[in-house]
This record gives structure tokens, C-alpha cells and sequence, in this order.
């Protein structure tokens, strides 16, 4: 069983399929587009990966789950702990957990149990992943009781035990959010050295020696410097549209918002802003010029491309795409194409992240204080007002400067620095 995605006019949806594309839960897609018929097609495509899980695993143990809620035969105590203990695996893992032949070779009783348990630790999941499968299997089971009880008045038992049982599911989710133990903030210098991070930006130009690409040089260099200069996510930029850059003015605006399902969109899997508030990033004109520069000589090239208004487009028409909006998976390339020319890797977060130590740099050399700063930063990562994001920056940077404050304290104590 997989989880196909497929288009139908201008909407896309998803379905439970068999290896010869024949629906095979017609129960499951009901449920997705019964719960979840106004979410984003994000969040149903999430959603239906989660329930892959779940069914997969109950098939596997034999359990066949709308014939268990039909019966009023609902998941035991037992069994919602034995699934919980999956749950909490990678998808890949799930069963497959064993002991390493070196590991019984080694004597000592705790190092056997230190290498098990590191084992066991390398294929956990997220806590917000396995709480996601939870509740999506507490809200199918919902839907299944509704389904086969719903037009009658169920025996008060069978509500009761129906009850219980989701009870027990509420607990394992309540178990999983709870605030695990604060973790320490990582204080590495930078997570990409100066020195680097100026290679970085000399190499994308097109006129570079070492540019990496043989074509689409333009394209590639003003993708990777919107995303440097503005701390845009990937999705974000790849649904950039010719409509949101400010060619006039201050010739320095890009509207960023979120257009969930946009009909304009022929990508089957649509990328879109994550979430948050609409908000304006900055770059600097010279950019911007060269932005314009870019749909008015390069894009044009493409016919494909009068079809909509997305700015960034396949130049290459190996599967017919050239003119078609690019994907995720091409910024993705773009990256390790630059990372592997470095020989450090670089991803689309990770300038997110250097964006962030700038502004937390320049707000200090301004004379800013911690609350203002993060105010710009939330507005300018269009972050909820109420986000507590920007304390993680924040953090970081007070911190490393608490430690270079103490250390030249130290250094003039012993004498090493005058």
C-alpha cells in the first residue's frame, strides 16, 4: 500500500493505492477528506502518511481496525502500549530493531547496554512526530465509531469501552508533548564560519570561475542570494510570483504570504509559506535589477513560462518541464551542487540560521535592545506575534558574549593580556 498524490483539474488529492494504482481504504481517504476536507493539501498529504503508518502496523499484527470498531472489539491496554513503543520508531525501523553482532561479543554488561540503548536512540522519531501518529489514530478511530455507530443509539457499554480506549490514546498524546528537559543552546561560532560563508557568496556568481554550473547561473545565483539576503525558506521562494516584487519605489520590497492550494500552481505537490503572518522581506535593489534582469531576458526564453506568474522556472525540458515553476527538490540540487564545490555542506535552513546570527549581530552594533530585536525578527521572519522563536537566537548570541566578556576577564587576571 502506498500513498498516491494526483491531480484532478486544479485540485489535488491524495488516496490509499495499491502497487497497480487501485484504491484499497476507501474508509481511510473518506476519513482525510471528511476531518480534514478544509486543511491545506499539506496537512492531508501529512496526515495520510501518518495513517500509512498506523495501518500498515496493525496489518502487520493482524489487526484489521474498522472490522475491530464495527464489532465494538476496541485496541486493548496492551496493544496501545505495544503500538506507542512502535510509534516512536522511524517508518524504516518499525519492527526491525535488533542487537548489532558486536555488541554480544563485548563483555562488559554496561558498555552492552550504553551501545543498545545509543542503537535503540538513532531510530527515534520526533516527539511531535509520534504524538502526530497518535492523534491521527485517535481521530480515525473516531471517525470509525461514528461511522458504524453514528445512525443508531450504541449500548452505554460499548460507548463506555469506546471511551476508554480513547482515553488511553489521550494519555500517550498528553505523554509525548510533555516539555521534555530543557536542552542547552548549541554555541558554535557559527553554523557557517565567515570565511566560508564569503566563499560561499563568491562562488554563485555567474561570472565565477568556480561556479559549479554550466547553465542556469543566473537563476541559481538569485535564488541562492534571495534566500541569503531575506532568510527565506525554500518553499517561500519557490512560490515567489513576479506580482510580489516591488519593481518600484525603493526597488528593495518581496511580499511574502501564504496562497494555500493555489489554483494557479500546476506543481502537484504546491510549496507554500509554513506558517506564520504575511510580511514584507528586504534585498537590496542591485539584486532586485537583476531579479528583473532575469524575467525580462532569460524567462521569456521559455513559453511555458507565459502560463503563469512564477518567477523562477525549469530552463532544462528533460521531462517536457522547461518554463514550468521549479520544485523544492531543484533547490535542493542547486545546494549540493555549491556544498560539494566548498566541500562544506550548505542547505537552504542553514542561511536561514546565518541570517538570524547577522541580524542578532547588527541589532547589537546598533545599540538594540533584546525585546526590540526580536520584535524585528519576528516581523521579519513573519513569525506570530506571540513566537518565541527569536529567544533561541537571542540566546545564543547573548551567551557567546557573556563568554568572550569572562574570558578577556580571565586573560587580564592572569596576566596573558595586558
Amino acid at each position: 500500500m502506498k500513498v498516491s498524490v494526483y491531480a484532478a483539474g486544479s485540485r489535488r488529492f491524495v488516496s490509499f493505492v495499491d502497487e497497480n494504482e487501485i484504491p484499497v481504504q476507501p474508509l481511510a481517504d473518506a476519513f482525510i477528506y471528511s476531518e480534514f476536507l478544509n486543511a491545506s493539501f499539506s496537512t492531508k498529504k501529512r496526515i495520510a502518511y501518518e495513517l500509512k503508518i498506523l495501518l500498515c502496523y496493525f496489518e502487520l499484527h493482524g489487526i484489521e481496525l474498522s472490522n475491530r470498531v464495527a464489532s465494538g472489539n476496541f485496541l486493548s491496554s496492551n496493544e496501545i502500549s505495544c503500538l506507542y513503543g512502535q510509534m516512536m520508531l522511524r517508518k524504516e525501523s518499525l519492527g526491525k530493531i535488533q542487537k548489532t553482532s558486536n555488541t554480544t561479543a563485548i563483555t562488559s554488561k554496561k558498555i552492552r547496554n550504553a551501545i543498545s540503548a545509543s542503537n535503540h536512540n538513532s531510530y527515534k522519531v520526533s516527539c511531535e512526530t509520534r504524538t502526530g501518529r497518535i492523534r491521527t489514530l485517535r481521530k480515525y478511530l473516531s471517525f470509525l465509531f461514528d461511522y458504524f455507530h453514528g445512525d443508531v443509539v450504541p449500548p452505554k457499554g460499548l460507548i463506555g469501552a469506546f471511551q476508554t480506549m480513547q482515553n488511553r490514546l489521550k494519555a500517550k498524546e498528553n505523554y509525548s508533548t510533555t516539555k521534555s528537559r530543557a536542552q542547552p543552546v548549541e554555541l558554535s561560532e557559527s553554523v557557517i564560519p565567515d570565511n566560508i560563508y564569503k566563499q560561499f557568496l563568491q562562488i554563485i556568481h555567474p561570472s565565477n570561475s568556480k561556479n559549479p554550473f554550466l547553465n542556469c547561473k543566473l537563476r541559481n545565483y538569485l535564488i541562492i542570494s534571495i534566500i541569503a539576503q531575506t532568510g527565506l525558506r525554500r518553499s517561500e521562494v519557490c512560490k515567489l510570483k513576479i506580482s510580489d516584487c516591488q519593481f518600484h519605489g525603493d526597488f528593495n520590497k518581496i511580499s511574502v504570504y501564504a496562497t494555500p492550494d493555489d489554483k494557479s500552481d500546476p506543481r502537484i505537490n504546491r510549496p507554500d509559506k509554513k506558517c506564520g503572518r504575511p510580511h514584507m522581506s528586504g534585498i537590496t535593489p542591485q539584486l532586485m535589477r537583476e531579479v528583473q534582469f532575469y524575467i525580462t531576458n532569460e524567462r521569456t526564453k521559455y513559453p511555458k513560462a507565459n502560463s503563469h506568474d512564477f518567477i523562477f522556472v525549469a530552463e532544462k525540458n528533460t521531462h517536457a518541464t522547461a518554463g514550468l515553476p521549479i520544485t523544492r527538490e531543484m533547490i535542493n540540487y542547486i545546494f549540493s551542487k555549491v556544498s560539494a564545490s566548498l566541500n562544506f555542506k550548505i542547505h537552504p535552513h542553514l542561511l536561514r540560521h546565518k541570517w538570524n546570527e547577522k541580524l542578532s549581530e547588527n541589532a547589537a552594533s546598533k545599540g538594540l535592545d533584546r525585546e526590540y530585536t526580536e520584535d524585528v525578527r519576528r516581523n521579519a521572519m513573519g513569525w506570530q506575534p506571540n513566537s518565541q522563536m527569536g529567544r533561541v537566537y537571542n540566546d545564543k548570541h547573548e551567551q557567546l558574549i557573556a563568554i568572550n566578556i569572562m574570558t578577556e576577564h580571565q586573560e587580564t587576571i592572569d596576566g596573558s593580556k595586558e
